[in-house]
């Protein structure tokens, strides 16, 4: 008897636990739909502002690995259209692991700027707010201008950053997007989009579809830059996976199974191995499944760039920013250790569970860094004044405050 009570409380507490995983879990969402409803019952257009507020719950909470996923999917399959891959190949900046490594760092911390800090506001207003977004925005600008890139390349990059991390979502995540954020995203992005002076874009999600789906039949095409761009890049990431217990061949075949099939054939790569693939999606679902019902909802945002950061100071006098997570590829932008951190870090190379290549220091620029200095290498100390000013546009007034550009340190 006692032993029936005992089975009976914890069945009752587990059931109790799985309502409170439930109640949370919808939480988040819950409240920010009802706060907008008003839109959708009067037709109000969401602001810049108000969308990426609505953004921030899927990218900074509810699904940050899938919608950085669908991210990180997007700068692999523009590879695909043969005028873009062509271009990237002629830079040359995608075919040398260094570059390679740097390229997506900054990309990926110019993006999460504009996603994660206060969107610019208009011109007409006088809000002095964060200006990082805006300095971005006018970084990805001025490192752009220096390539000659079609208006319907821009138009169809700018499309899969707003799909795939809605698609991947819809896939893998524990909960797809709701409308509300389908249409934030959207929002968000096509401004992103106006900032950087791309035109014709969509006016609806649906006529975006339409429109991308049939570039992508016309433009996604056999080429071999396009081959040799993807092979260098799968071969960046996989090198870095041990080669026992075939666990580079998993890696290699997960990658293949990330791309559809159209990408694959015009980057002329196979198709997954099946079995692995079914593992990978088994392995995403189940995820997904343990994370809506067994776990509670994440507290803390997940983030690539800090949205209040501490500016440290150089011997420059010019605060620069740390990156917040080490990145297994090359720490760029971290820290270096000091006192007993330095030490476990001393120990764990000793015993080789770290790289020694991927130890913060000043090769991975560990002083930090400023937005107006990311990009290619050759161009870290060019265009900072033109950066400025295009930022001063976008922001509406001049920057000023810590991430001004002093007159003794402009540089052109």
């Amino acid at each position: 008897m006692a032993l029936l009570k005992t089975s009976n409380l914890a069945l009752l507490t587990f059931i109790c636990y799985l309502l409170l995983v439930r109640i949370c879990r919808y939480r988040r969402v819950n409240k920010t739909t009802a706060k907008y409803a008003r839109h959708e019952h009067d037709k109000l257009e969401l602001t810049p502002q108000e969308a990426q507020q609505i953004v921030h719950d899927s990218l900074l909470y509810d699904a940050p690995l899938t919608m950085l996923l669908g991210f990180q999917i997007t700068l692999f399959k523009v590879f695909g259209i043969s005028s873009i891959a062509a271009m990237l190949f002629k830079s040359g900046h995608l075919m040398r692991e260094t570059d390679l490594n740097k390229r997506l760092v900054d990309t990926v911390t110019l993006m999460s700027t504009i996603l994660c800090n206060a969107f610019p506001p208009r011109a007409d207003t006088d809000d002095a707010s964060d200006p990082r977004a805006a300095i971005a925005l006018a970084r990805v600008n001025w490192i752009h201008d220096k390539y000659q890139i079609k208006n319907e390349d821009y138009l169809f990059n700018l499309a899969l950053l707003i799909q795939e991390p809605i698609q991947w979502t819809n896939r893998f995540n524990w909960r797809p997007h709701s409308p509300l954020e389908k249409k934030a995203i959207f929002i968000l992005w096509t401004n992103i989009g106006q900032s950087m002076g791309i035109k014709n874009i969509w006016s609806t999600y649906e006529e975006m579809e339409q429109w991308t789906e049939s570039y992508g039949q016309k433009n996604m095409i056999c080429s071999e830059a396009a081959y040799k761009l993807s092979r260098t890049t799968i071969n960046h990431f996989v090198n870095q996976v041990p080669e026992n217990l075939g666990l580079r061949f998993v890696a290699y075949n997960f990658f293949l199974t990330l791309l559809d099939e159209q990408s694959r054939f015009a980057m002329q790569l196979p198709p997954p191995n099946p079995i692995i693939a079914s593992m990978i999606y088994i392995l995403f679902r189940s995820r997904a499944w343990i994370v809506r019902h067994l776990c509670f909802p994440r507290f803390k945002p997940s983030l690539w760039v800090a949205m209040t950061p501490e500016p440290i100071g150089t011997i420059t006098g010019m605060p620069r920013l740390h990156a917040v997570h080490l990145r297994s590829s090359g720490p760029y932008y971290y820290p270096e250790k000091k006192g007993l951190a330095l030490s476990i870090q001393c120990l764990l190379v000793k015993f080789g569970l770290q790289d020694l290549h991927t130890v913060p220091g000043k090769k991975w620029r560990s002083e930090g860094y400023r937005l107006e200095e990311l990009g290619p290498v050759q161009w870290e100390n060019v265009g900072h004044e033109k950066v400025m000013e295009t930022a001063a546009e976008i922001q509406g007034h001049p920057i000023t405050g810590a991430w001004s550009l002093p007159m003794a340190q402009k540089r052109d």
